[in-house]
């Protein structure tokens, strides 16, 4: 943090009123960003979603308490941003269940520091004339990798691992009323933090119950490929508990085994690139 930002700045919460302009054909989009000590790519994010041409949309940043010049930015672009908040926080989840709470949005959409919207129409293509029904509870995309187009699967496969890019899909408002990534569904007893895989929780849980989705045929993003976990084994870890959840044990047991092998397979792919450098 810099010398010219106080104490009560570095703090500081910022809140707007966010008033309906829109009939239910043009709905909120509260898209959420967290970060920590990212203060040049931020401001990337910042132009991503000023650049957007949808009508109809709140910004929420969620920052750790950075100390790299990242509050700055926030101040500098207070106009455009409908909630930031710059305070430690217990890590990305936590940042994000906070966004969770600031957003008033009919839609909620995480988008990370690192990436970009496909065009600055991606919103307005996928809401501006689009009906979609009550009773869907998130809409998925498409997200461009360095490895391509990839398309998100809400389906079975999510027994095996996560199939569904966080880059690629909205969240129905109303999923969150029983939902926080730090806590369990419709309990606050035995709270549970994955520090990794939270967002295969999420996807995992909302498949079990049956959730509606509307697959939407268009890129959303643009990101990078690598896997959360990046090789670490508490993610392969978390991955297993967050199953044994939601999916019977014998059938758990099952698919254990190849988050298993995608460990080692992983492990062996670091060894082989390590001595290739």
């Amino acid at each position: 943090m810099t010398g010219s930002v106080s104490k009560e700045q570095h703090d500081a919460k910022k809140r707007k009123g966010i008033k309906e302009r829109f009939g239910p054909e043009v709905p909120l989009v509260s898209i959420i960003t967290v970060v920590l000590n990212a203060a040049r790519r931020l401001e990337n994010a910042i132009l991503e979603v000023r650049s957007q041409t949808y009508p109809n949309l709140e910004y929420i940043i969620i920052d750790g308490g950075s100390t790299d010049g990242t509050l700055e930015i926030l101040l500098k672009n207070d106009p455009w941003i409908g909630y930031w908040v710059s305070e430690p926080d217990h890590g990305i989840y936590d940042a994000m269940d906070k966004g969770v709470e600031a957003s008033n949005g009919k839609w909620i959409y995480f988008m990370g520091v690192d990436d970009a919207f496909y065009s600055q129409d991606t919103l307005a293509s996928i809401f501006l004339g689009r009906t979609i029904c009550k009773s869907i509870d998130l809409v998925i995309g498409q997200v461009y990798t360095d490895r391509g187009l990839i398309t998100s699967r809400f389906n079975a496969s999510l027994l095996y691992k996560n199939t569904v890019y966080h880059q690629a899909v909205f969240y129905a408002h109303h999923i969150f009323d029983c939902f926080r990534y730090c806590s369990p569904p419709f309990s606050s007893r035995n709270k549970k933090y994955y520090r990794i895989s939270g967002d295969y929780r999420l996807n995992l849980m909302l498949y079990r119950r049956g959730a509606n989705h509307l697959r939407v045929d268009l890129p959303v993003a643009t990101c990078q490929s690598g896997v959360s976990m990046e090789g670490k084994m508490r993610g392969y870890l978390e991955e297993i508990q967050i199953r044994h959840e939601y999916v019977k044990f014998h059938k758990a047991v099952f698919f254990d085994v190849f988050t298993i092998l995608r460990y080692l397979y992983k492990q062996a792919l670091i060894l082989k690139l390590g001595k290739a450098v």
